[in-house]
């Protein structure tokens, strides 16, 4: 594990026992412990301590899920650190709406909400709803657009970015240069952005393969013992080198 599946591990457990923490002790939820009585009668309190340790909770049981996927290659060390900055801040949002549902604002003496204070409440909420919605998007598009990084090593093939492994050179059993790619039939699991196409797909043959190309020949075909991969680097000359530099390698390894 890196310092970024570390930090994903520990934020996460932390989170999980904070929550049930402000469970337990609702007074560590502020501005919740610094109402006076008569405030705090307004709150409730229920609902309020529920939200917060489930939000924190959901959110850690995030951060640790990240933490797994980074230790098993599916996520490399920049993405890992991405999630944790996004599940970060998103926590907030719901957090902030938590507040807003049961912290009793705008309410009479008898807890009662008034007309002008529901409109406010709803508008708001709306627009958080709206605001994370483009914000989730947006992050998907970047994590999509972002250019994979092909590395090859003395023992691994090394793929970054989203959808990312390392592949064994001893389990290379071919590897081929094409100018054309094989068609598709379907995407199972990645993304297509017209610049490039990553993750998993299917052939119109029924083969399932992984992609990390951009969509320009030439395109090098990677059989492994268990799996069908196409890559190709930033221009012609970066995927010939890439191409050399696996059947050089990949000898070595047989």
């Amino acid at each position: 594990m890196n310092v970024i599946d570390y930090l994903n591990l520990g934020t996460g457990l932390l989170l999980i026992a904070m929550g049930w923490l402000c469970y337990r002790f609702p007074n560590l939820i502020n501005p919740y412990g610094n109402m006076s009585p008569e405030r705090k009668a307004l709150v409730d309190i229920e609902g309020l301590k529920w939200s917060t340790a489930i939000i924190m909770t959901v959110a850690g049981v995030l951060l640790l899920l990240t933490a797994l996927l980074g230790y098993l290659k599916v996520l490399d060390e920049n993405l890992s650190g991405l999630f944790l900055t996004v599940i970060g801040l998103s926590m907030i949002i719901p957090l902030f709406i938590a507040m807003q549902r049961h912290n009793g604002w705008g309410r009479d003496a008898a807890g009662v909400l008034s007309p002008e204070q529901k409109k406010k409440k709803y508008s708001r909420l709306t627009g958080v709803i709206v605001g994370v919605s483009m914000a989730f998007v947006v992050v998907i598009l970047l994590l999509a657009s972002k250019p994979t990084k092909i590395e090859v090593g003395e023992e691994n093939l090394s793929i970054s970015g989203m959808y990312g492994r390392d592949i064994p050179m001893s389990e290379i059993v071919s590897v081929e240069l094409l100018e054309e790619m094989p068609s598709v039939a379907i995407r199972t699991n990645g993304s297509s952005t017209g610049k490039y196409n990553k993750g998993h797909f299917r052939l119109t043959n029924g083969e399932s393969c992984m992609m990390f190309i951009r969509n320009r020949a030439p395109y090098i075909e990677l059989r492994t013992t268990d799996n069908l991969y196409y890559i190709n680097g930033d221009t012609e000359e970066e995927t010939i080198e890439i191409l050399s530099k696996i059947k050089e390698k990949a000898l070595i390894n047989q």
